[in-house]
């Protein structure tokens, strides 16, 4: 296989990472969208609630989404096309995020971009995630009512 074949290879993989970890957000297959993180994570989601990034590790991430998630009657993470840039074993990927939020009939809809660092260990792996909010509908309320309550288990 050729050096671009190769490239094109990990490309998919990346790509199958990101979609792999956003469908199991929304199915709220935690622990499986935990073990697609690098043991140590940057998050950033200062476009949405402002403050700072945050260093953790992926089980504190993921720990905070098992706080809010469930508490949604669903959601729903629309990606547009995920661009890759593979530099050894570091990598950089990108795309447009619709992410709905329903709850008691009403919805939560911030649009905007993602931004992924990953890293490959024995496999690739999320090590920094970055939203930036371009647009936001709806409720944000459903937020705060969602978080702590159980109504989808994990």
């Amino acid at each position: 296989m050729t050096d671009r074949g190769l490239a094109r290879v990990d490309e998919i993989l990346i790509q199958r990472t990101i979609l792999a970890m956003i469908c199991d957000v929304d199915l709220l297959q935690l622990d499986a969208a935990e073990r697609l993180f690098a043991p140590q994570v940057e998050v950033d989601y200062t476009s949405l609630w402002g403050g700072d990034p945050a260093r953790m590790t992926a089980a504190e991430l993921i720990g905070s989404w098992r706080t809010l998630l469930p508490g949604f009657d669903a959601t729903w993470h629309e990606l547009g096309v995920i661009d890759v840039r593979v530099h050894g074993s570091t990598a950089e990927a990108a795309c447009s995020v619709a992410a709905r939020h329903w709850l008691d009939g009403a919805v939560w809809l911030p649009q905007g971009r993602y931004e992924f660092g990953l890293v490959h260990e024995s496999a690739w792996r999320i090590s920094q995630m970055r939203l930036v909010v371009t647009a936001e509908i709806g409720d944000r309320t459903l937020v705060d009512r969602a978080r702590g309550s159980s109504k989808r288990r994990v």
